[in-house]
């Protein structure tokens, strides 16, 4: 069974065959010739198809290495010995491992040797603790020892310790060989570690490796690794720089192991901080300066196959259409940048001053990807060390400078062909009210008021009471206080479709006392939310006049001299006028939100709250470049 015992015990220990049995007086007989050879021939069976079982990955590999077991495949009825399973992973607490989280050594090697090849990994420790794994020499078990058989099934089957019909391996040329390639490939420093990751159980030609290994080499620690998972992503090709450089002979096996060092490290404790690079404005002066967000605190620790998340909110800068750079560094760097290398990086967008909720998971020492929102998920940088953080910091602008206040004044059409319609412009405003205090939170910056009006036959009307046609101001308040003060404005059907009273809300607000003329302080927007336009002074052909012969160009006129921008939602045109008498109506209609839109026009259904307020909202000026990082605070 055994070629070469390794004892002189009466039991070999790899195989279990009996080497030495009691004494026989006589000759050996025909029959007793029979039985040792059958007994032989049982136990070769028996030993290939262990082999078989524990090398096959699949049916289609069983039935190829049926053809070469010994003694034939198994039969239906003969039961195939147990395989053994494989050891779970060590959670990489041992002492060398340890050693290496304190700094000590400045290098480790990793010897695994698995199914399908020697693999040699040697890991170097950067100045922050990050171990940086790459190949140092791992190759096929053919590239160890020609002798192995070209397909992979019988050659598993080999390394299973399987004989088969196949040539046999010279167990003590397999030793020869595997001493050789370690003896090649591996430093020679008498303080080195040596890290062996031992084979699963049942692989014998694995275990003679393994033995050759805790011979030739002074291993300080001994692991067991678990397989891939199905579905687990293999390491990259990009980030093994000795598998940029060399051919493609044996890649996919080198990655694999390479990974599988890389999950026992990702078990390290991190000797650094983990930290986000953002930039923050103070709030008095606006001078800009670096700000480190510590995602993952120095000593964090995951077990084997554990992931750690946070969260952070970030917030744009003034300029909502460039992409800003998320660079996660090991260490907080120094004013100019430097001391903190950059262990990933991403680029996100951000709208101007919106605040964004960032997920970033912790894989190991050095591996820190984001990962949630979607919406705003970034492209990961493919070599972080690309990016030039002390140039970056270089970039950052002077100062930023605080806009001037904001006060946004709304006219809003409260009568509809019926209450969904109003109630669709009552919660667009709402919508851009909270959109306003989200940017700020203090209630400082910004002031809001509307003004609601309705239709002229109801002021026309014998029964109308006194303020039916227009709802009382609501001015200069903080919008998150703007929707309570809305809340008791009621829509009113709508009599007709050509003009409604707006031209009335728009001469009470110019007939306001101008809290702020000419303050440059202070930017004043007036935004019209409706459907028809305001009446004129005088009939205009079908449309009718103002009971009050209001002119609304003159209201229009003094609102802009006290310094208001006018801006206009308006429903879209519903299509070609039927009749002439309607073409006229709708000439007017246009004429007339050309002139009160010249400042800018929205349309329901193409542009949301979110683009309103870009638009109304003042922006902030920086002086110098643009910010290439994400604000740690709002600007506002």
């Amino acid at each position: 069974m055994c070629a070469t015992p390794e004892g002189r015990g009466d039991v070999c220990a790899v195989c279990g065959w009996r080497l030495h049995g009691d004494l026989v007086l006589g000759a050996l007989t025909a029959r007793d010739l029979a039985d040792a050879e059958a007994a032989l021939g049982a136990a070769e069976h028996a030993w290939d198809v262990r082999a078989a079982a524990l090398a096959a990955r699949g049916p289609d590999e069983r039935r190829r290495l049926d053809d070469i077991v010994r003694g034939g495949p198994p039969q239906p009825e003969e039961a195939v010995p147990d395989t053994p399973q494989t050891v779970p992973a060590t959670s990489g607490h041992g002492p060398a491992l340890d050693e290496l989280c304190q700094g000590r050594p400045q290098e480790l090697s990793f010897v695994e040797v698995a199914a399908d090849g020697l693999h040699l990994t040697r890991v170097g420790v950067t100045e922050a603790g990050i171990p940086m794994p790459y190949d140092a020499g791992s190759a096929t078990w053919r590239a160890v020892l020609p002798a192995f058989d070209s397909g992979e099934a019988p050659r598993r089957f080999q390394l299973a310790g399987g004989h088969g019909t196949l040539p046999p391996l010279d167990r003590r040329e397999f030793d020869a060989a595997v001493e050789e390639r370690l003896t090649a490939c591996l430093p020679t420093e008498p303080e080195r570690v040596v890290v062996l990751l031992r084979p699963p159980p049942g692989w014998e030609l694995l275990r003679r490796a393994a033995a050759v290994v805790a011979r030739t080499c002074a291993v300080r620690l001994e692991l067991a690794v678990e397989e891939e998972a199905s579905g687990e992503s293999s390491e990259s090709e990009d980030s093994i720089p000795s598998l940029r450089r060399g051919g493609t002979e044996g890649t996919l096996e080198r990655r694999a192991a390479l990974g599988r060092v890389r999950r026992l490290l990702r078990t390290l404790p991190l000797l650094a901080d983990h930290t986000l690079l953002l930039a923050r404005a103070d709030r008095d002066t606006g001078a800009v300066r670096p700000h480190s967000h510590v995602l993952f605190p120095a000593g964090s620790r995951l077990g084997p196959g554990e992931t750690a998340t946070t969260e952070v909110t970030v917030h744009g800068g003034a300029a909502g259409h460039a992409p800003l750079y998320l660079p996660v560094l090991a260490g907080a760097p120094a004013a100019d940048g430097s001391g903190a290398p950059t262990v990933t990086a991403h680029q996100v967008m951000v709208g101007a001053l919106e605040p964004a909720r960032l997920t970033f998971v912790l894989r190991g020492p050095g591996e820190v990807d984001l990962v949630a929102p979607a919406a705003h998920r970034g492209a990961r940088l493919p070599d972080p060390a690309v990016l030039d953080v002390p140039r970056l910091l270089s970039r950052l602008p002077r100062r930023m400078v605080r806009p001037p206040r904001l006060e946004l004044i709304f006219t809003v059409e409260l009568s509809g062909a019926d209450r969904a319609e109003t109630e669709e412009r009552l919660a667009f405003v709402q919508d851009v009210a909270a959109l306003l205090a989200r940017r700020d939170r203090d209630g400082t910056a910004v002031r809001v008021g509307a003004v609601g009006h309705y239709d002229h036959a109801d002021y026309e009307s014998v029964w109308a009471k006194e303020g039916t046609l227009l709802r009382a101001p609501v001015l200069a308040r903080p919008p998150a206080e703007l929707p309570a003060a809305l809340s008791g404005w009621a829509p009113a059907p709508r009599r007709q479709d050509t003009v409604s009273s707006l031209e009335d809300a728009l001469h009470q607000l110019a007939s306001l006392p101008a809290r702020h003329p000419g303050d440059p302080e202070v930017c004043r927007v007036l935004l019209i939310v409706g459907r028809r336009p305001p009446a004129p002074p005088r009939q205009h052909g079908v449309v009718p006049a103002c009971p009050h012969a209001t002119d609304w160009r003159t209201a229009l006129a003094r609102l802009r001299a006290d310094g208001f921008r006018v801006l206009v939602r308006v429903d879209a045109p519903v299509g070609p006028a039927p009749d002439a008498a309607s073409a006229w109506a709708a000439r007017y209609a246009a004429e007339a939100w050309r002139a009160l839109g010249a400042d800018g026009l929205f349309r329901p259904g193409t542009h949301s709250a979110q683009d309103v307020v870009r638009a109304v909202d003042p922006p902030w000026r920086h002086e110098g470049p643009e910010c290439p990082l994400a604000f740690a605070a709002p600007l506002m």
